[in-house]
């Protein structure tokens, strides 16, 4: 009889326990629910004031367009849906929707620009966003533009077929010839700047926010095989009088996505004002002791030090050691464009290199193509330069990355 009443004492506890881990649970849930629920709301709330704000700095906007929500943000902008206020009537299938792009206002005027006057010139065909009207009320400038509903890329990259991505990859290729026709570099080609619409089979290129003109030409020395035929200027040739020294080198390693500096001012380095005027070269090398020691070990290593010295110009090269004075320590600050994303940005980019073309574009087109075929998106994950180049070393190698450095005018990129 007490063997029996202790059996029953302990399912009774085992079912207390359990009804304690249930209602844990429950509460749990409920809470995470609650709180998701509540982030929901704050969102929604945080979107409202802010088309709130933007209709009352923009009275034109209001009395044209009805702007429904937020459907895109980036670094320089936000991106809204509208309709037309005398289309409020109609069912939604029947009205006409566009994408209200509002910049922020610290954007240069040179760079807002020169992307409305790409809209105006490029957009419109082959694959490529136009531009419907711009409305400006002191700093607060829209664009407003087509709208076609897409989803995002990472929702589909893992569903295409061949055939599908033969056509994605057809219509992306078809709307960059047309951009680099008129001289242009899209430079921000990825996913999210190439929407697609699945059931209607339509593509656009969108976001020129950091595109620019091709600052190299095929016949011009050092110049990638993949330059681009001689096209004529485009439209806006003379709209942004620009040199490609007066670029900013923004290096900061937690940027994603990084800009071209459009300031008034040259910011590149005089170096020579206080240096004399013939420079033979370093007065002194400091060589770490290791180096040198490995260096006395073999004639043959020496020999390339040699050579790798009189093909940079500088006794330091290829030995591990930096110039004392003179040499490197004269040598101007290496600057170029370096507008783009970080994983699509090509290694003439991440090296530096000042006379880039559409091939940039190009490179980026072969990382989207990579992405679907591996279905790994993103495919490249680094957050810096110097990471970005490891990564590349390390699938495509070593010495394909030292051809290209080398192929760049580089005299040596140095591989640990």
């Amino acid at each position: 009889m007490s063997r029996i009443r202790g059996i029953e004492t302990k399912h009774k506890v085992q079912k207390d326990v359990f009804q304690n881990q249930q209602g844990f649970k429950n509460g749990c849930s409920n809470a995470i629910r609650k709180k998701s629920d509540d982030e929901t709301f704050d969102k929604d709330d945080v979107e409202k004031q802010q088309i709130d704000e933007l209709l009352h700095k923009l009275p034109a906007l209001d009395e044209i367009f009805e702007v429904h929500r937020k459907i895109g943000e980036g670094t320089f902008s936000s991106v809204y849906l509208g309709s037309l206020r005398r289309h409020s009537t109609l069912p939604a299938a029947d009205r006409r929707w566009f994408a209200i792009k509002h910049l922020v206002p610290t954007a240069h005027p040179a760079r807002i620009e020169h992307e409305l006057r790409c809209l105006q010139d490029i957009g419109g065909k082959h694959n490529v966003i136009g531009v419907d009207l711009c409305l400006r009320h002191l700093d607060t400038i829209v664009f407003i533009m087509p709208y076609i509903p897409h989803r995002k890329f990472s929702e589909y990259v893992g569903e295409m077929d061949w055939g599908e991505l033969r056509r994605y990859m057809r219509a992306l290729l078809e709307a960059l010839r047309h951009v680099h026709s008129f001289g242009i570099i899209h430079r921000d080609v990825k996913p999210s700047n190439f929407l697609y619409d699945r059931e209607n089979k339509r593509y656009l290129l969108v976001d020129f926010g950091l595109a620019q003109r091709v600052c190299v030409s095929p016949d011009e020395p050092g110049a990638p095989s993949s330059a681009l035929d001689p096209a004529p200027a485009p439209a806006h040739a003379h709209s942004n009088k620009r040199t490609r020294e007066q670029l900013e080198d923004d290096s900061s390693p937690g940027a994603k996505r990084m800009a071209l500096d459009l300031t008034v001012e040259s910011k590149t380095v005089n170096v020579t004002t206080d240096l004399p005027k013939k420079v033979t070269g370093p007065s002194k090398v400091q060589i770490p002791k290791a180096v040198a020691l490995k260096l006395r070990e073999g004639a043959s290593d020496a020999v390339s030090v040699q050579r790798e010295a009189a093909a940079c110009g500088c006794g330091c090269a290829g030995v591990g050691g930096v110039c004392a004075g003179g040499g490197c320590a004269t040598r101007p600050v290496a600057r170029a464009p370096r507008a783009g994303t970080q994983g699509f940005r090509p290694p003439e980019v991440l090296l530096k290199w000042p006379r880039q073309s559409a091939a940039v574009d190009m490179w980026a087109a072969g990382v989207v193509l990579a992405t679907v075929l591996l279905n790994r998106y993103p495919l490249f994950r680094a957050a810096d330069d110097v990471s970005a180049l490891a990564e590349l070393t390390e699938l495509v190698g070593t010495a394909a990355v030292q051809r290209a450095a080398q192929h760049l005018g580089m005299c040596r990129l140095v591989v640990t």
